[in-house]
């Protein structure tokens, strides 16, 4: 029932999506014409700065690699970092999952499975709140300014407020004695379901993965976080700005190439909500609704359906499918050039 509900709410969405999308009124005469006339060689360059974009994030991984000594080729941790976006992508399982992957492709240069587990919890740490602190200034600008419509300034801020609000309060009074007691109460809670509910169900695999082992790999794993973050502030800093800056030329290089040049304070609000939208694709049967959403979203800025769906279509293959074919290729000629044929589980 839950692989069902997995496969047919993505599919529901992208479904009602479209319905609206074609009440919208796409004429697919215009939208033939649209095609002949595009520019497409900017999308070329828009794949150029895609693979920029994983180049940032590939010298992130060797800033944070440094700080325990390992020496990993560059071009070795590019590829790995293409075949992780294929397989979280693609096909995410637990026993093959991007981490996993990393953690096994990086044993050979004496990478240790704590420090290849620490650095990649980073990276995608780093990289989620570099988009998080990016898109707030931008659509509070947006907000301000009245580019999401007259009411959404009060429509859109009064919820992520409140959740602010909230989370500013427990953050400053995390040592009361109140909230320790709490969080103590919820660690115990917590604790009690992994070892009663969860190992009981697979303890073959988790059997040594107790509830304190957990929490003290936890610990661990955020006293890493902490370190590596005192270490470069700068270089990790420009690393994650080179990759946002990357992606959103990306996206701009698919508007270019319909012949659409839009402020760029627009720009950014709409590579904004291009990012959050692109995460629907990590869904499982998501393939579809990514799609449709950003040619909805493309066409609230006065941009016709028909230009819409081929931005957002030329997006989606420059900015997410063909990096993800590349990842594949790099896959299969990492496992073919691995040692060892047999995928390792972390431990």
């Amino acid at each position: 029932m839950k692989k069902f509900l997995q496969r047919a709410i993505p599919f529901l969405l992208t479904l009602i999506l479209v319905v609206f999308l074609l009440r919208r009124g796409i004429e697919w005469n215009q939208l033939r014409a649209l095609l002949l006339r595009a520019h497409w060689g900017w999308l070329l360059l828009g794949l150029l700065w895609q693979a920029c974009a994983f180049f940032s994030v590939t010298w992130l991984n060797e800033i944070l690699l440094q700080r325990y000594g390992a020496r990993v080729p560059f071009g070795k941790q590019y590829l790995i970092q293409l075949a992780m976006a294929f397989i979280e992508s693609v096909i995410p399982t637990a026993s093959i999952s991007g981490v996993v992957l990393r953690v096994r492709y990086l044993k050979p240069y004496d990478v240790s499975t704590d420090v290849a587990t620490a650095t990649t919890v980073a990276e995608m740490s780093l990289v989620a709140v570099s988009v998080i602190l990016l898109a707030l200034p931008i659509v509070g600008i947006a907000l301000w300014n009245g580019m999401l419509g007259t009411l959404a300034f009060n429509a859109w801020t009064i919820i992520p407020f409140s959740i602010l609000t909230m989370i500013t309060v427990i953050a400053l009074q995390r040592h009361s004695p109140r909230l320790v007691q709490i969080r103590k109460k919820l660690l115990q809670a917590v604790s009690r379901y992994w070892d009663d509910r969860v190992r009981t169900r697979w303890p073959q695999v988790l059997a040594p993965w107790t509830a304190e082992y957990l929490f003290e790999r936890a610990r661990y794993l955020k006293t890493e976080f902490t370190s590596l973050l005192h270490d470069r502030p700068l270089a990790i800093s420009l690393s994650l700005l080179g990759r946002s800056g990357f992606e959103a030329l990306g996206l701009v290089m698919c508007f270019f190439a319909l012949g659409q040049f839009i402020p760029v304070q627009t720009m950014l609000l709409i590579y904004v909500l291009t990012i959050a939208i692109n995460l629907l694709g990590a869904i499982p049967g998501g393939i579809g609704l990514p799609e449709v959403s950003l040619t909805m979203l493309y066409a609230q800025f006065g941009i016709s359906a028909e230009m819409s769906l081929t931005i957002a279509l030329a997006y989606r293959l420059t900015g997410y499918w063909l990096p993800r074919v590349f990842g594949g290729i790099a896959w299969l000629w990492l496992e073919g050039n691995f040692p060892q044929g047999k995928l390792e589980t972390i431990a």
